[in-house]
């Protein structure tokens, strides 16, 4: 690693420790978010400080001192890029995706055990010890909080090391599957990563600063935000309305399905506005238009009483389909990588590389045999061990897929492993073991997608590509990111969470996850039952639908839709997002049609700037709110 790096490395690691540390206190005290998408909000507002404020401050500086490159003290855009890539890769810690449903699940055990709900009986026995928090004075000092008292560190080593680990083998994992694909998702299917155009713009700012469609569409979001911050604060203010209820238009059955159960509504995002404006058509189209499909056919279903059709079953089945139809796509530059890895094979050459073959392929074997022995120290059986990792397999590439076409911020799966298991083989098969351990596990809460490291990492991939920087270094300097994030995420979690008690957090994430997971468990261990015949029949349905979408994407290049809004589903993310991916659907549309490609092109700084301006306000008022105790949501989250 060339010595000019050490600074990037360094301003790096300072930033992971901070956001790592408070990113917790932050989303906990309900002030904000700093890391609740794959575009994390915490590091795009450091990039947009350095490259807005700090940059030109060192360029002049460097002026006053005469340094011969024109740069001077100024970062570069492989160090920007650099410092991008190690932020974005600890951004997969703190929240969602690994650290904050972890302390609510170790302590939930014990907390919720009732003479009523029996947990004791049916969950706990099957649960080891120090899988979970089991000093009773340590779990009520996490939900009551304390102070004064030494915070009980010694109670959480066991359990929280265990699961920490058994995170970051699947971290490693899926970084080594990302090499293995790169070269097919980057080169060969060349998709588009939306997301990574924004940071690729920002580390070479030279012209982008000097375009006045930018600094509009700055102002547009900054306005909008900075007059919605400060009617917080003082309500005399006028606001820029963003949200919009549909319920009053559609007050009676069946047209009042369209509002209920992930609710069409109005939410303006003018960061999804801009991302979807580097989308092809095709994606954005199906993004909003799969959605509304869905929910006109809970209207259909409601109309005629169909009770017998899950939506969320249909999705099941869909990604199922799709994580087959992705392999096959990729049959031959795998058996290419399989071929380099164990015979020195020459169809591929790999020395660019994050890694080699030989190694992403033995490693990314050793640790899902690592995983699998984690598994059966938990006490689950074999055959279940090795379903549920390739359901997180599967999840984790149908997610980093979605992103890297469609710039998804937000991601919610459409299934979990326990959803998924019981659907098919019932609960009484599986057996109150299993049943407690798929469960206990986070991935039986969907939102953990959202900060999936799998997506992070391929985009840190392609990134590189853009720069001049060794892709051989950035696996190393990912690992060392996330390292440092777990430790500063682990101290200042618990920091803060036993000085204000749980119960006084955010409540579905310290008073739910944990214990609504439990009772999943728990009712399917009280009260047995067989496969889910509905759900199948719908599964079914949706695998079905999704193969038709793929053959008539694959066979027609007149067919307009893409399969990827059909596996997006109805789900938390796309209720956030369908309507500001309709408004940036719509304007791109009309751009290409009245101006053709040469406006695209030009207006892309405008809807840059809409990202930049929104992201940097949101992310201003949480800090604010850091001494205020007043929260701003200024993203999806």
């Amino acid at each position: 690693m060339r010595l000019k790096y050490l600074r990037a490395i360094f301003v790096a690691l300072i930033w992971i420790a901070f956001q790592s540390a408070t990113g917790g206190y932050i989303h906990g005290n309900s002030l904000g978010q700093m890391v609740a998408n794959h575009m994390p909000l915490g590091g795009l507002f450091f990039l947009i400080i350095l490259v807005f404020l700090v940059n030109p401050f060192l360029k002049k500086l460097s002026k006053e001192f005469t340094f011969e490159r024109s740069e001077g003290m100024a970062f570069s855009a492989a160090e920007l890029a650099l410092i991008w890539i190690m932020i974005a890769a600890s951004s997969a810690v703190p929240g969602y995706g690994m650290m904050e449903f972890l302390f609510p699940y170790l302590a939930s055990p014990l907390r919720f055990a009732t003479q009523e709900n029996q947990w004791m009986e049916t969950i706990i026995p099957h649960l080891p010890k120090w899988s979970y928090l089991s000093d009773k004075r340590a779990v009520e000092d996490f939900f009551t909080g304390f102070s004064g008292d030494e915070i009980p560190w010694r109670a959480w080593l066991a359990p929280a090391g265990f699961w920490i680990t058994f995170a970051l083998l699947f971290f490693f994992v899926f970084t080594c599957w990302s090499v293995l694909l790169r070269r097919q998702w980057v080169e060969r299917e060349r998709y588009v990563f939306p997301l990574v155009q924004i940071p690729a713009y920002l580390v070479k700012p030279d012209s982008l600063l000097k375009s006045p469609l930018l600094w509009v569409g700055i102002s547009i979001a900054f306005l909008a935000h900075l007059l919605n911050g400060l009617n917080r604060y003082f309500p005399s203010v006028p606001h820029f309305r963003l949200w919009y209820s549909l319920a009053p238009f559609f007050p009676d059955r069946p047209w009042n399905a369209l509002v209920q159960s992930w609710p069409l509504m109005v939410l303006i995002y003018f960061s999804v506005i801009g991302v979807t404006y580097f989308l092809q058509l095709d994606v954005a189209l199906s993004l909003w238009f799969f959605f509304t499909f869905y929910k006109f056919q809970q209207v259909f279903f409601s109309a005629f009483s169909i009770t017998g059709v899950s939506t969320q079953h249909q999705v099941m089945g869909g990604d199922i389909v799709l994580i087959f139809f992705l392999l096959w796509m990729s049959k031959r530059h795998l058996r290419d990588v399989f071929s380099r890895a164990f015979s020195g094979g020459k169809g591929v050459n790999d020395s660019d590389e994050p890694l080699s073959y030989r190694f992403a392929t033995l490693g990314m074997g050793a640790g899902c045999v690592g995983i699998l022995a984690m598994c059966q120290i938990l006490g689950m059986s074999f055959w279940s061990s090795v379903l549920f990792i390739f359901l997180l397999w599967t999840m984790a590439t149908i997610v980093a897929w979605m992103v890297a076409n469609a710039g998804m911020l937000l991601v919610n799966v459409g299934f979990t492993p326990f959803w998924f298991m019981t659907t098919f083989f019932g609960s009484r098969k599986l057996g109150a073991a299993n049943l407690t351990i798929l469960g206990f596990d986070r991935s039986s809460i969907p939102h953990w997608s959202s900060e999936s490291l799998m997506p992070y990492a391929l985009q840190n991939f392609k990134l590189a590509d853009s720069v001049e920087l060794e892709k051989r270094r950035i696996p190393l300097l990912m690992t060392l990111a996330i390292l440092v994030a777990v430790a500063a995420a682990f101290y200042g979690s618990l920091q803060f969470i036993y000085r204000q008690g749980a119960e006084n957090l955010e409540y579905w994430i310290y008073m739910g996850v944990g214990r609504w997971s439990i009772q999943q468990a728990n009712y399917a261990i009280q009260f047995p039952y067989g496969p889910n015949k509905t759900g199948i029949y719908s599964s079914l349905l949706g695998a079905g639908f999704m193969v038709f979408l793929l053959f008539m994407r694959y066979r027609f290049l007149w067919w307009p839709l893409h399969p990827i809004g059909y596996v997006v589903g109805v789900t938390y993310a796309p209720f956030h997002l369908w309507f500001s991916i309709l408004a940036g659907w719509g304007i791109k549309v009309c751009v290409l049609k009245f101006g053709g490609l040469g406006a695209y092109r030009r207006y892309r700084p405008f809807f840059l700037g809409l990202i930049v301006g929104e992201y940097f306000m949101a992310a201003f008022w949480s800090f604010v709110g850091v001494f205020t105790g007043i929260g701003y949501w200024g993203l999806p989250h």
